[in-house]
């Protein structure tokens, strides 16, 4: 006969394991406690509830509209013309008065002469005829030119500042699409220290008006101000009209007659009644 053996007819650790855990009042609940998912749902630490916008999120889109905003009001601005429907003898050809003749004849009497607005623009009418260059020549249509004159502004100290004149091109894109931009410049005149009787005059892109920080206003595109920095990129527009203009311009530099700039008046004084 077989050896007998102490584990013989005894079950295998693992089988009596089993039954052992079996055998235990609190097997059932054994899995239940320590996965019940109840119980570990109550363990877990609350989680916030996501919003669709955090706040650095609504920032960046109320900055985005406004700079879009912003950039849409630009546009406009530019794109809306201002009007010309009040400027004295814009587009008006009839009576217009011989400018130059009037202030030679002004030179050589030794006297003041004074023109007004409509005068000025009846003679731009009549006396030239601005054609539109560049790449939108086919586009752009009955160009024009026309001056505002205005007077200076009161000073805090009580003086009147310079007055200024607006040179003012118009001119139509497409069938009934007006635009229209100009350039400010205000005449600065000084006497030669070495000559008395010798007048400096020089012209500026300059008003009494400026923008948001000092900016001094230099002209316009559309009804929108433009610093006077900018104002060099619309140079070339005016260079034509400048060049037709010479000859007067240099017509009065020489003469050392004074410039005087009143609300829709431009005054001319002779060297020896001027007041600088």
């Amino acid at each position: 006969m077989a050896p007998s053996s102490d584990n013989e007819g005894a079950p295998r650790n693992g089988t009596a394991g089993r039954e052992f855990l079996r055998d235990l009042p609190e097997h059932e609940n054994i899995v239940e406690h320590f996965y019940d998912p109840e119980d570990q749902g109550s363990r877990e630490k609350p989680v916030r509830e996501k919003t669709p916008f955090s706040l650095i999120g609504n920032l960046i889109f109320l900055l985005t509209i406004a700079i879009l905003a912003a950039i849409a009001w630009l546009v406009y601005s530019s794109w809306c013309p201002q009007q010309t429907d009040d400027l004295p003898g814009f587009r008006q050809r009839e009576n217009a008065p011989d400018i130059p003749r009037i202030l030679k004849q002004a030179i050589n009497r030794d006297a003041s002469v004074s023109f007004s607005e409509e005068d000025i623009n009846r003679y731009l009418a009549s006396s030239i005829h601005p054609q539109q260059h560049g790449a939108l020549a086919i586009f752009a249509t009955n160009p024009a030119a026309g001056i505002r004159l205005h007077g200076g502004k009161e000073r805090p100290d009580g003086t009147i500042g310079e007055g200024y004149m607006e040179i003012i091109i118009e001119r139509y894109t497409g069938i009934d699409s007006r635009q229209t931009i100009s350039l400010f410049l205000t005449p600065f005149q000084s006497l030669d220290p070495h000559n008395y009787m010798a007048v400096q005059t020089r012209f500026e892109f300059y008003n009494d008006e400026t923008l948001p920080g000092g900016i001094h206003v230099g002209g316009t595109i559309g009804s929108l101000s433009v610093p006077q920095g900018y104002m060099i990129f619309l140079l070339p527009a005016f260079e034509n009209l400048l060049q037709a203009y010479l000859p007067l311009i240099h017509m009065i530099e020489e003469s050392g007659m004074g410039i005087h700039i009143s609300e829709g008046r431009l005054n001319l004084t002779p060297p020896q009644k001027r007041t600088l």
